[in-house]
């Protein structure tokens, strides 16, 4: 029920917290930082809170009517269970539950309207969000990318930013002479036990097939990149045509 943005802008990423309404977390001392006035990120925007309000409980989406209601069963099952004598699954004797408050849910929808801080003249933004989801907050003076008025980071940084990892990968790949480790670049002497991976090699294709190499030791760039090397190895569906990874 939660609805968090996996994405935060790298501005003031600690001032972060809920809405200035009761009941909006499992403690009632959860900081409530989102007023009306502040500015919220959503969508990797700026969004100054207009208003916040309760939504009325007629107007639910069926989402959270439905987890409501599985709420309210799962408190009458059990204190149904409870006034029985039967115990959890694991034992323990059950110990009273609260009966449940529609009004005063952690995860109840609420309405907010936003109006988009860059843009004071636009039609105001009206959302239902859970009321115990975090917002990230940013003061007045805050930056955007000159490009595309995103919040930093912005797509275009991501995307440069993840090219010239992948450029890095690709440049150390391409440094490791034949037959040494893919993972940590060192050789592979034959005195060393080596886990060998059959078919195309996906990191070095111009090695050629059943060339993919790693020291079989628990050293970090070793073992990880055994555990990487794999995890491809087997979305390309090569641990299929090519079952069994033999040692060097």
């Amino acid at each position: 029920m939660r609805n968090r943005d996996v994405w935060q802008t790298s501005q003031h990423r600690d001032t972060s917290g809920r809405v200035a309404l009761p009941h909006n977390g499992y403690r009632e001392d959860v900081k409530a930082t989102v007023v009306e006035g502040a500015i919220v990120v959503l969508d990797r925007q700026p969004w100054r809170v207009l208003e916040i309000r309760e939504k009325p409980e007629d107007l639910w989406p069926a989402n959270y009517e439905t987890a409501w209601q599985k709420k309210v069963t799962d408190w009458v099952e059990h204190e149904a269970a409870r006034a029985a004598g039967e115990p959890h699954y694991w034992g323990a004797p059950r110990k009273p539950w609260t009966m449940p408050v529609r009004a005063e849910w952690q995860y109840r929808p609420i309405n907010l309207v936003l109006q988009h801080a860059e843009k004071p003249n636009a039609k105001p933004r009206h959302i239902t969000a859970c009321v115990s989801r975090d917002w990230q907050v940013i003061p007045e003076h805050y930056s955007v990318c000159r490009l595309c008025r995103e919040l930093p980071p912005c797509r275009h940084q991501e995307l440069e930013d993840e090219v010239a990892r992948t450029m890095a990968v690709s440049d150390r790949l391409m440094a490791i002479p034949r037959g040494a480790c893919l993972g940590c670049g060192e050789t592979i002497t034959s005195r060393m036990k080596a886990v060998r991976f059959p078919g195309p090699n996906l990191w070095r294709p111009d090695w050629g097939t059943d060339s993919a190499v790693f020291h079989a030791r628990a050293q970090i760039e070793c073992s990880n990149g055994v555990w990487r090397y794999e995890q491809q190895w087997k979305q390309q569906g090569l641990d299929v045509l090519n079952p069994t990874i033999p040692e060097a």
